[in-house]
């Protein structure tokens, strides 16, 4: 009977080696490859960068000329004199317009028509009989007062009636009259139409 013995350990067995010469001169050649690859994007983009680095100095360029221009433009129209002065002057017109419109925003001026109406109202209401002796407007012809005399009493109320047809504003106001006799002989009455309170 025969048998074999193997004598040989895995300890004595030649070891194949993992990096070959082959498997190492890939990865080198990889490794260059990939060196060069890195090393032209950027040069690529150094490239590019420098591209836009000239365009924005020639932007700047142009717009540095044009600054330069309005200053000049700038510096002779703040030298000239009459431009200086006309410039003053339109500011302050332009400020005396505003304080005027602000004023006249905030205060209420009353009447900026006139009074002429109500005094064509007055002789249009006017009847036989009645006489005005006294018409005063205050507070810009809100407040109406009417004094006069009248034969009879009973043409102070028609008097007003006529009133309230007028055109002027004071047809639209309410008067508190008072009529009067200070001598049951004396042939007229006075009165008072009064729109104060």
């Amino acid at each position: 009977m025969k048998q074999q013995v193997n004598l040989y350990l895995p300890e004595f067995k030649v070891k194949k080696d993992i990096l070959t010469v082959v498997l190492m001169m890939q990865i080198f050649g990889g490794v260059i490859g990939l060196m060069i690859l890195v090393s032209a994007f950027q040069f690529f983009s150094s490239w590019r960068s420098g591209a836009e680095l000239e365009d924005l100095r020639a932007v700047l360029a142009e717009e540095t000329q044009k600054t330069n221009e309005l200053d000049g433009i700038l510096a002779r129209r703040s030298q000239n004199s009459e431009l200086t002065s006309r410039l003053d002057a339109a500011e302050s017109r332009l400020e005396s317009d505003r304080q005027i419109r602000n004023f006249l925003s905030e205060t209420q001026l009353g009447n900026v028509v006139g009074f002429s109406e109500y005094f064509k109202d007055l002789s249009r209401a006017s009847l036989d009989g009645l006489s005005i002796s006294e018409f005063r407007l205050s507070n810009g012809g809100r407040d109406v007062e009417v004094t006069g005399q009248v034969l009879d009493s009973a043409l102070v109320p028609r008097f007003v009636g006529n009133l309230e047809s007028g055109i002027s504003s004071i047809k639209d106001k309410h008067f508190s009259p008072s009529i009067t006799r200070t001598d049951v002989e004396e042939q007229y009455f006075t009165f008072q139409l009064s729109t104060v309170k």
